[in-house]
């Protein structure tokens, strides 16, 4: 598990977080003006809303996976994995994107996580 892993599951996205995840990036003498593996998370109510999701993650470039819930319940869950800059610019952005998305289809967006490349 990743630095980047534990932040993500042990605190809410928000984003404060996404910049301290940049600039932790940048800390470590990421170069970050080269394009990177980012992967994004968001959680939707049904089948249909995550396929629906998918579809224009698609087409925005990202690989995309859906998961079904667990025996135990939950969300469907999507993971969209792209090759992108990471920046503060760029987080705000993909954020915003993201978020929409998953609220058109009355999900949530549950924040990324970008590798370090050393």
């Amino acid at each position: 598990m990743s630095l980047l892993d534990r932040f993500r599951q042990k605190r809410p996205p928000d984003p404060e977080l996404d910049l301290l995840l940049v600039h932790r990036l940048r800390s470590r003498g990421e170069d970050l003006t080269q394009p990177r593996p980012v992967v994004h998370f968001l959680d939707f109510p049904s089948e249909a809303a995550a396929a629906k999701a998918a579809a224009t993650i698609e087409e925005a470039g990202y690989d995309v996976e859906v998961t079904r819930p667990d025996e135990a319940g939950g969300p469907w869950t999507l993971r969209a994995e792209g090759t992108r800059v990471v920046d503060e610019t760029t987080v705000p952005a993909f954020r915003g994107w993201f978020e929409r998305i998953a609220g058109e289809q009355g999900g949530a967006y549950d924040g990324w996580e970008a590798p370090a490349a050393r």
